[in-house]
């Protein structure tokens, strides 16, 4: 689901394209259907006319008109392995006028979205690099070509699994990527062992701060970022592990200590500078 500003709701997306929209009070507003090839996962509204989705198969993105009702696939590169990744990563999303894209996966591009031009254009590149990994260093295949051949579906799964489990287990995977005007932030691992790392990037002042498993702290990762604020959503028993005292008010830290075990979720605001 998404906030769409267009028609003042929330649109539900269910995978066969279908699109429901309800008022903050549940109310209904309105359906858009249209017919995508696949399932598809992923629903943002661009503009007053143009709907972008993300299927569950390919390395492409999916423009819609809602007046055609009409799908324009626009493939996007730089994808080396898929699957390598959090699902709560946030892969489509606005800042101001401006919508954004931000591959799930090993892909260290993020992209701008063209709504008028139905185009993706590549504004960030993560370097990671000697960590960085290279195509042509791994086995197996990050994906395909579209087939009708069951026999070429079948190899492309088994390439696809082996790249996956070798990455996985042997590579320095960025497993989140966010940003806003001010920060980029990825949070990334190292052969899939212990909390992960974090990294954390001032555009403005073009400056970034690497924080370590445990160095200063064990940072939760985020599932949002906003201006300076990066949103984490913890468990209560992990709250004492992924904040530091010393960075809160003595009206926090009550809260903290208040919180039970089998509370819900809670959500914790790290506030980048």
């Amino acid at each position: 689901m998404n906030y769409n500003p267009y028609l003042k709701g929330i649109d539900f997306l269910n995978p066969y394209g279908t699109v429901y929209t309800y008022s903050p009070a549940f109310e209904f507003i309105s359906q858009r259907k249209f017919l995508p090839e696949s399932v598809v996962n992923h629903l943002m509204t661009l503009d007053a006319d143009h709907d972008i989705f993300l299927p569950g198969e390919f390395s492409e993105v999916l423009f819609a008109d809602r007046k055609t009702r009409q799908i324009t696939p626009i493939p996007y590169e730089g994808t080396i392995s898929g699957g390598n990744g959090l699902s709560s990563q946030n892969n489509l999303f606005h800042i101001g006028d401006d919508a954004y894209f931000v591959p799930s996966g090993l892909n260290y591009y993020l992209y701008r979205i063209d709504a008028k031009e139905k185009k993706l254009v590549p504004i960030i590149y993560l370097d990671f690099g000697k960590y960085e990994v290279k195509e042509e260093d791994l086995p197996g295949s990050a994906g395909g070509k579209r087939t009708d051949s069951d026999e070429m579906r079948r190899k492309l799964s088994e390439d696809v699994q082996v790249r996956r489990k070798y990455v996985k287990s042997n590579c320095v995977v960025p497993m989140l990527k966010l940003f806003s005007d001010e920060y980029v932030y990825v949070y990334f691992v190292k052969k899939n062992m212990g909390m992960g790392s974090h990294f954390i990037y001032n555009r403005k002042k073009r400056k970034g701060a690497l924080l370590e498993e445990e160095a200063p702290f064990s940072m939760y990762p985020g599932f949002a970022l906003a201006d300076n604020v990066l949103f984490a959503l913890c468990e209560p028993d992990w709250i004492e592990r992924v904040t530091d005292r010393k960075l809160m008010s003595a009206e926090e830290i009550r809260k903290m200590e208040a919180l039970k075990e089998d509370d819900n979720p809670v959500v914790v605001k790290y506030y980048l500078k």
